[in-house]
């Protein structure tokens, strides 16, 4: 696994909307990052659903605190090939750590 973008850079790409995110939190975790672009797999439901995630342009993947997005990361690398993945290091829960 070697792609990562800070908060600063997501929330700056986010916000202009010109990234797909593929969000493996639970529903009920916050704060929720919706639109278009997001799509919402939990960890849980991913061995199902990997045909639903795009293999042909950039994909930032997060959680809560940036360690299921690592270990969903280095899965859809090694077992399936995948190469367009980004992490979003620390998490969404980084983000009401700045803005507190």
């Amino acid at each position: 696994m070697g792609r990562a973008i800070t908060l600063a850079q997501f929330i700056h790409h986010y916000e202009r909307g010109n990234i797909r995110i593929l969000d493996v939190r639970e529903a009920w975790e916050v704060p929720s990052v919706r639109g278009e672009n997001v799509i919402q797999i939990p960890v849980n439901q991913l061995p199902h659903s990997i045909d639903l995630i795009p293999q042909t342009e950039d994909l930032i993947v997060i959680c809560q605190h940036g360690v299921r997005s690592k270990a969903v990361i280095e899965f859809l690398e090694s077992k399936h090939g995948f190469q367009n993945l980004i992490d979003l290091q620390g998490g969404v829960s980084s983000y009401t750590s700045e803005t507190s």
